[in-house]
């Protein structure tokens, strides 16, 4: 009996000591890993007044603070703003930038992208339009079907009296990586090591160049233009009238309004229906938005559709008493912008096509580095 007690004994001490073991060895590893991390440091530029950047970043800062990786944060509200915040995050020495899907430095990526560059700092963005623009890595949705699928809901809306108030917000898959392959080689990687690198964290890596805007082989499409005009059957049974608003000149914005206007021309001809498309850009004005928003109104349009957060914003303001329908794409953060009340049921007069970023999953990317 003594000896069976001693056995046990002997047995517990053995798996006290390897149990303390091995969440020693995970401690240590966790620490080892805080410790690589504390030497490097990532930029999160973006503007603090853009709904659509509030919840990256605060993603974002959590996810570095739990990886123990530093950062400070830069903020501008115009272009020269985010110049001299570029300025500043290239003094401090930082090692990458990370701006979510902001308008705003989406508009000035053309002025910053050099000096990133020059200073050998990499610009993970949330859309691939920043890295057409210059960014070294756009990550995020493919906008050309986020468009294509905002169309199918304005359709179900408008031709197949789709209950609005129950229409579930459209989200897609993250994953796709676009790399510039000339800010690449700029940088020093060669594309071939990187995207081995980061195959793991993405679904597709596409390449593209520095260039104003994409090149589409739709482009030659009438009704793939950003102006107004009808588009669908020629003799049309019932014929919708839609306003467009874009909120800038922004090569994935445009690239979700084209795409939208393409199938619903494609959707008017199969099924014998026309839409009368009101089309303009506000140019990231908000006096000339809410004219357009007013002129939208007056021209009695069955259903607006606002391309980014300020737009769906401002038509949802503006069409609380008329309940005019209001379909958004590219909104980031629909229910904590209040927008809906949630994904799975809006309410109201409102729904639409998000483009909701990962955080986390860029951030793979970035400490791949």
């Amino acid at each position: 009996m003594k000896n069976i007690k001693k056995i046990i004994a002997v047995i517990l001490a053995a798996i006290i000591i390897a149990v303390t073991f091995v969440a020693c060895s995970s401690a240590s590893d966790n620490n080892e890993n805080k410790e690589e991390n504390k030497s490097m440091t990532v930029g999160l530029l973006y503007d603090a007044s853009q709904d659509a950047s509030t919840t990256p970043i605060e993603a974002a800062k959590a996810f570095l603070d739990k990886k123990g990786v530093a950062y400070k944060e830069y903020t501008g509200t115009t272009v020269d703003e985010v110049s001299l915040a570029v300025d500043s995050a290239i003094s401090d020495g930082v090692d990458a930038i990370f701006t979510p899907t902001d308008n705003t430095i989406m508009t000035a990526e053309l002025t910053i992208y050099e000096k990133l560059a020059d200073a050998g700092i990499p610009h993970f963005t949330g859309a691939d339009s920043f890295a057409l623009n210059g960014a070294f890595l756009g990550y995020g949705v493919d906008y050309a079907n986020l468009g294509a699928e905002t169309a199918d809901m304005v359709y179900d809306i408008l031709a197949n009296s789709k209950e609005i108030a129950s229409y579930p917000v459209k989200t897609f898959d993250n994953g796709t990586a676009t790399i510039n392959t000339d800010i690449c080689e700029k940088l020093g990687y060669n594309f071939d090591d990187i995207s081995k690198k980061y195959a793991p964290f993405c679904q597709a890596i596409n390449e593209i160049k520095t260039a104003d805007e994409f090149e589409d082989t739709n482009a030659s499409n009438p009704a793939y233009a950003l102006k107004s005009g009808v588009v669908g059957a020629e003799n049309a049974s019932k014929t919708f009238k839609v306003g467009i608003c874009n909120y800038v000149d922004d090569a994935s914005l445009n690239q979700i309004v084209s795409n939208l206007k393409l199938q619903l021309d494609t959707l008017g001809k199969e099924n014998g229906v026309a839409f009368d498309i009101l089309y303009d850009n506000c140019n990231a004005d908000a006096n000339v938005m809410n004219q357009i928003i007013a002129n939208f109104e007056t021209d009695k349009v069955d259903l607006m559709v606002g391309v980014a957060t300020p737009v769906a914003m401002a038509m949802q303001s503006a069409t609380e008493e008329s309940q005019i329908p209001v379909v958004f794409a590219a909104v980031s953060d629909p229910v904590g912008t209040g927008l809906v009340s949630s994904l799975d049921a809006p309410g109201k007069n409102v729904t639409g096509s998000s483009d909701y970023l990962d955080t986390e999953a860029i951030f793979n990317l970035i400490l791949a580095e």
